[in-house]
């Protein structure tokens, strides 16, 4: 939207469906928001991120104390809920 708000369906919809809160404007759906785009994000972690996660893993139980710390963040919730748990973690 131009307003630049953005929402999501189960954690931050709008008030009324496909209706922006503030300026009443029909919402429109991001290019990079579609299932084609979002499949090819699951490939792309699948063949270049997840093997590097089993790296660092792998490295942190072998060797925890030369190896950088790696943490696993569950990423459902609420922004606070998630936002809470990284610093959490960071701590």
């Amino acid at each position: 939207p131009a307003s630049g708000r953005t929402y999501h369906v189960k954690f931050n919809p709008p008030k009324v469906p496909d209706v922006d809160d503030v300026t009443g404007e029909p919402l429109i759906q991001r290019d990079d928001d579609k299932e084609a785009t979002v499949q090819k994000r699951l490939q792309v972690y699948s063949e270049q991120t997840r093997p590097l996660v089993a790296y660092y893993e792998s490295w942190a139980k072998s060797d925890p104390v030369a190896a950088p710390k790696y943490r696993t963040i569950n990423g459902t919730g609420t922004v606070d809920e998630i936002r809470e748990r990284v610093f959490k973690a960071l701590a």
